[in-house]
């Protein structure tokens, strides 16, 4: 129930800030251009399951992360302990994390120290985030470690990839 309100807030608040722009744009078209009320709703509808789906992938992400690690040390979590830690999690990467990121790249560099400085971070965070939702403290370090690790490593995979494709490109 919770994985579907957050659903629903994320598409409720993309669809008012798409509706805004659509509406905006479509008052300043020429009037023979212009598109009806119920076609600038089904537009906005439309683009506002594009941000909704990417958080929800991202959410998935998260909570798969969580349950795998939850599964192999068996720290027998709840399901809804698992969805809040993926949410808080979800959130902490969305709005506080890309701001310690710069940060610590401007200070560091882009490097192994770079990395190793966001995963300990990462593990620190999210910590405190199981702590604060009322995991005991060897729990709450095992699904940090665990989950900031498979973050590390799937943001690897995909820096490796993208480093491949413009190395390919540069080839042909």
């Amino acid at each position: 129930m919770k994985i579907v309100v957050s659903f629903v807030t994320v598409f409720i608040i993309s669809f008012l800030l798409i509706f805004k722009l659509v509406y905006n744009g479509n008052k300043q078209e020429p009037e023979g251009e212009k598109i009806g009320f119920f076609m600038v709703i089904f537009v906005t509808v439309m683009l506002a399951l594009l941000p909704t789906a990417a958080v929800g992938l991202m959410l998935f992400l998260l909570l798969g992360s969580a349950n795998a690690v939850n599964m192999i040390f068996s720290l027998n979590l709840s399901v809804d302990q698992l969805v809040v830690l993926a949410i808080c999690f979800l959130v902490y990467s969305f709005i506080i994390e890309s701001i310690i990121e710069i940060i610590v790249k401007y200070i560091l560099g882009e490097n192994v120290f770079y990395h190793s400085t966001v995963l300990l971070i990462r593990i620190g965070v999210f910590y405190v985030i199981g702590k604060g939702i009322g995991l005991n403290p060897k729990v709450s370090f095992f699904i940090a470690a665990g989950v900031a690790i498979m973050i590390l490593l799937i943001e690897t995979l995909y820096n490796w990839r993208e480093k491949n494709k413009q190395k390919d490109l540069k080839d042909e």
